[in-house]
């Protein structure tokens, strides 16, 4: 079981997408890079690039998880015939969630002694009408024989792949609902992006079917401090030039606690989004006359301004937020539109740097996802407000 998920886990690994695409040398990109780093030396630019890409999950995130893991299976454990037997760990749509609960949950089943019965995907699958039949093929009881009430543990990394947005592109969440409540011997682990999770308990109740349900919580200060010290150790970044716009709030502490609580509220404690601010604020300062050698500094950490949207575009970046990733096909069947129109759209916003596109698939920049959640959420779109 635990080589099992072992490869499950490196497969996830070897897939993250988009983190830090913006920095990438690789040319098949082409997204519109934004001015954050466009200034540092060249060799300087790439190591941070392949640090930031090399980052574990934070560690508060995977020990949140881990609690309410035991929590949840314990609960089960001790009524497994009639209790609560799924838990759904629940976060921003713009959380690496699937890394982050396969990070979360490998050191978690060594302790375990229940079989794994993992959803060894790495996307949605390209046709939606295959998404029913691919689910039944790998978490339909008769899939791996045996035993049809022996207890397992169910982990769908992310729900999302479950599901589109268009005609009979909710099939996949029918099929979950059906079998969530069938089998008490089976402890289910599903980790959602909470606008994703609101929008399919708006159109199907889906959570009337779960068990108990967790929010990612919001990481402090010291939290992304102690995760990105690595980064700043290695490339000795300074905080000693910081401008003194604080206010009053902590005079006492010195100036990177200031930073890191500060960052911390602006990205509202989502690691992706302040991994991104963090970056942005980072700024090449010469030391010498000639041009020759230079320090890193940071700014003060700010959440950059969204650019006036139109409708559409909302509508567009509203579908990112519930899907997470698309790609062009994807996106035109979610939308009703037509193919060109989706990449005159996604063109316009990746030119303003809201969206990031590799290839065929594109995601929300995630720097953007806390005043486009507000936005979004000002003009009557469907938007928890649990992680405000």
């Amino acid at each position: 079981m635990t080589r099992l998920f072992h490869q499950f886990q490196n497969l996830l690994f070897n897939s993250r997408k988009f983190l830090l695409s913006q920095f990438s040398t690789d040319p098949t990109e082409v997204q519109e890079p934004e001015n954050s780093l466009t200034q540092l030396p060249e060799d300087t630019a790439s190591l941070l690039s392949e640090m930031a890409r090399d980052l574990p999950s934070n560690r508060g995130d995977v020990e949140a998880i881990q609690t309410a893991l035991d929590e949840a299976f314990a609960e089960w454990l001790d009524n497994s015939e009639s209790g609560d037997n799924s838990l759904l760990i629940l976060s921003s749509p713009v959380t690496s969630v699937s890394r982050i609960l396969t990070d979360s949950i490998s050191d978690w089943l060594m302790e375990k002694k229940v079989p794994l019965r993992p959803l060894e995907w790495l996307g949605r699958p390209k046709n939606t009408e295959e998404i029913v039949h691919k689910l039944r093929q790998q978490l339909g009881r008769g899939g791996l024989g045996g035993d049809s009430k022996t207890s397992e543990i169910v982990v769908i990394p992310n729900l999302s792949w479950c599901y589109l947005r268009c005609f009979e592109g909710l099939e996949g969440i029918d099929y979950l609902q059906d079998v969530l409540l069938q089998d008490n011997s089976r402890f289910w682990v599903i980790a959602s992006g909470l606008v994703g999770w609101e929008y399919l308990n708006y159109v199907s109740h889906f959570k009337a079917y779960c068990g108990k349900s967790f929010i990612l919580p919001k990481l402090v200060g010291e939290q992304l401090q102690t995760w990105l010290a690595p980064i700043i150790s290695e490339l000795e970044i300074k905080f000693d030039k910081l401008n003194n716009d604080f206010g009053d709030f902590d005079r006492n502490k010195d100036p990177q606690t200031k930073y890191f609580d500060r960052l911390a509220r602006v990205s509202g404690g989502v690691s992706s989004v302040a991994l991104e601010i963090f970056l942005d604020s980072i700024c090449y300062e010469l030391i010498d006359s000639d041009h020759q050698s230079g320090t890193l500094q940071v700014k003060n950490p700010r959440s950059p301004n969204l650019s006036r949207l139109l409708p559409d575009e909302l509508y567009l970046l509203y579908s990112l937020l519930l899907h997470e990733d698309l790609t062009l096909s994807e996106a035109a069947d979610s939308l009703g539109d037509e193919i060109s129109l989706v990449r005159s759209k996604v063109y316009t916003l990746r030119r303003k740097g809201i969206i990031e596109q590799r290839g065929n698939t594109i995601t929300l920049n995630p720097i953007h996802y806390p005043r486009l959640k507000s936005e979004l959420s000002n003009n009557n779109f469907i938007i928890s407000d649990e992680d405000d």
